[in-house]
């Protein structure tokens, strides 16, 4: 039963999270209307200009689902730099219908859909200038039927690909401070502080953190998934550079 529920909420809120592939409207030179209404409570170009992106550069959208921010990071870098967006095959029946639509006829030349499992990302080696990884750090310690990250793993491949002097943004829904990762399981939610002392002791330094995303109404003891918090959760970001 557990289980069924877990799926059932990861279902609804991925869903939620991308859009139904019917309801969004891709056309060449234009941004989804429904990702301009998303914007409102994602606040995807505010939080992509904290990477300082330039022209040329080269971003790893990690478990990026169905692309909003790969989109808004691929407007920043240009038509020569290019962005990975990675998902694995758990994602695929809740995001692919979204990819499809999204990177039809060519519309993002400089977008790249990677399908990869957690445990081979196959990224090369000091290829990126910056990672994105948005409301996906809490589920490197979630598990479920079809769903166990091998976490020391999963990270050393995500920094093995990043250059040094890269960034690093981390975008999750907090959890009561001074938890940990006790949260990570039931309600899908990470401590901020043991996200930075993590960072920290895998060789990167903090250089920036946002409230945009900040709530001071959430308890932080609610899932995401409940319809009256679901995308108003206090999510904190945070930017690393790799040392």
């Amino acid at each position: 039963m557990k289980i069924f529920t877990y799926l059932l909420c990861v279902v609804s809120f991925l869903i939620s999270f991308t859009g139904a592939a019917q309801e969004l409207n891709f056309k060449k030179g234009e941004r989804a209307q429904k990702d301009i209404t998303r914007d409102a409570q994602s606040r995807g170009a505010e939080i992509i200009e904290l990477l300082e992106l330039k022209q040329g550069m080269t971003v790893i959208d990690i478990l990026g689902g169905g692309g909003y921010f790969s989109e808004l990071a691929a407007a920043k870098i240009g038509r020569n730099g290019s962005v990975i967006l990675h998902n694995n095959q758990a994602y695929m029946p809740w995001v692919e219908k979204e990819l499809v639509a999204r990177l039809a006829n060519n519309r993002l030349v400089n977008v790249i859909r990677h399908d990869r499992e957690t445990e081979n990302l196959d990224l090369k080696k000091s290829s990126a200038d910056a990672v994105i990884f948005a409301l996906g750090y809490h589920d490197l310690y979630h598990q479920a039927k079809d769903w166990k990250v091998d976490k020391e793993d999963f990270l050393k491949q995500v920094n093995a690909a990043l250059k040094t002097g890269g960034k690093f943004l981390i975008i999750d829904h907090s959890a009561l401070d001074g938890t940990g990762i006790k949260s990570a399981q039931d309600l899908h939610r990470i401590d901020v502080n043991y996200v930075k002392k993590e960072m920290k002791s895998k060789g990167y330094k903090l250089i920036k953190q946002s409230d945009l995303l900040a709530n001071k109404n959430d308890s932080r003891t609610i899932t995401p998934f409940k319809p009256e918090i679901r995308r108003k959760t206090d999510r904190f970001i945070l930017v690393f550079e790799k040392l």
